[in-house]
């Protein structure tokens, strides 16, 4: 029973198919939305020893699809595309498809009819698009990317994946796939995604930059502060020595006026004792400035750049990615353990 149903479905297929072509075969057509003039697009597009050759492979090809050698009939039908760019030649090929289990060329080469638009017919512009519509309802899924770096080049499956009118959004079998982003100077970013027929997901592809970092201990002014303190300090112990040599010079002055004659005595003066405080304080500042600048300098040895790499995010345990079908919306997710 299912096998007579089956061949009442292809004789319907291939009765669409020569209704195409019937002008040009002298065939009775079976839907007068399908009954081509002649002046369409693809006609001019192709000579006539192309299209009579594209007619014979045609009608070879509906016999083949009509005994269910499936095989057979999509060679016959791609040599006659190849033959003549023809929309109703793709849509006969893209029904053998889907009988084979390709469902993605199937959609490929309806979609690729669809761009003879109003030449179509009425009749088979709307049955382009429901197959379509059918196709991508239940046997097909869609995966679309989101976030994604500017100038990263994508991979879907480990193919190269070119957006299309800016957008990355493609058509898979139902099943996991595997989305992946590099760019130099990035890490590479790859996401495992499954969907099933009928349902869309966006992945998020978050790229993190790889690039060398220059890192200190302490900011760059901390260990030149110290040398700089250092040598302040010295400044003021080079200030009061200076001042200890004046006052010693002076006591020696009053001291050589006071004392003319041989007899005269040394007397202790005041300015003595405070050159001598000076002095002392000056050898303090010098040995504290040392201390400082020694620290300071070695501090600045220590603060030196140290260069090393960013590394990217850590994957996070739990990835959830939004899945949307025609009746819901829901998340898959991706644990790692």
């Amino acid at each position: 029973m299912e096998s007579a149903t089956r061949y009442r479905r292809i004789r319907t297929v291939a009765a669409a198919g020569l209704a195409a072509l019937g002008l040009v075969l002298g065939l009775p057509t079976a839907h007068a939305e399908v009954t081509r003039t002649g002046s369409e697009p693809w006609y001019r597009q192709a000579s006539a020893e192309a299209r009579q050759r594209a007619e014979s492979l045609f009608a070879q090809a509906v016999a083949k699809h009509q005994q269910f050698l499936r095989g057979d009939a999509l060679a016959l039908y791609e040599q006659a595309l190849a033959q003549w760019d023809n929309p109703d030649i793709q849509w006969n090929l893209a029904l053998v498809l889907e009988d084979l289990g390709q469902y993605l060329r199937a959609h490929q080469e309806l979609e690729g009819a669809l761009r003879w638009e109003a030449s179509l017919g009425a009749e088979r512009l709307r049955e382009v698009r429901e197959r379509m519509r059918a196709l991508e309802m239940q046997r097909l899924a869609r995966i679309a990317t989101a976030r994604e770096e500017p100038g990263a080049e994508i991979k879907l499956d480990g193919e190269p994946w070119l957006p299309r009118a800016g957008r990355r959004s493609a058509l898979v079998l139902p099943g996991e796939h595997y989305l992946a982003a590099s760019k130099p100077g990035y890490f590479t970013v790859t996401r495992p995604v499954y969907v099933k027929a009928g349902q869309a997901a966006r992945v998020a592809l978050p790229m993190d930059e790889d690039r060398l970092l220059e890192t200190r201990r302490w900011t760059v002014w901390k260990p030149w502060a110290v040398v700089g303190a250092g040598i302040a300090v010295a400044a003021v112990g080079a200030a009061l020595e200076r001042r200890s040599f004046a006052d010693r010079e002076a006591a020696a002055t009053k001291e050589r006026a006071r004392c003319q004659g041989p007899a005269c005595e040394p007397s202790r003066m005041d300015i003595y004792d405070r050159a001598d405080v000076e002095h002392r304080l000056a050898i303090g500042a010098f040995a504290a400035s040392g201390a400082a600048l020694a620290a300071g300098l070695a501090l600045a040895w220590r603060n030196q750049p140290r260069a090393h790499r960013t590394e990217a995010r850590p994957p996070s345990r739990i990835e959830l990615t939004p899945v949307l079908s025609l009746h819901r919306a829901e998340f898959t997710a991706l644990v790692r353990f």
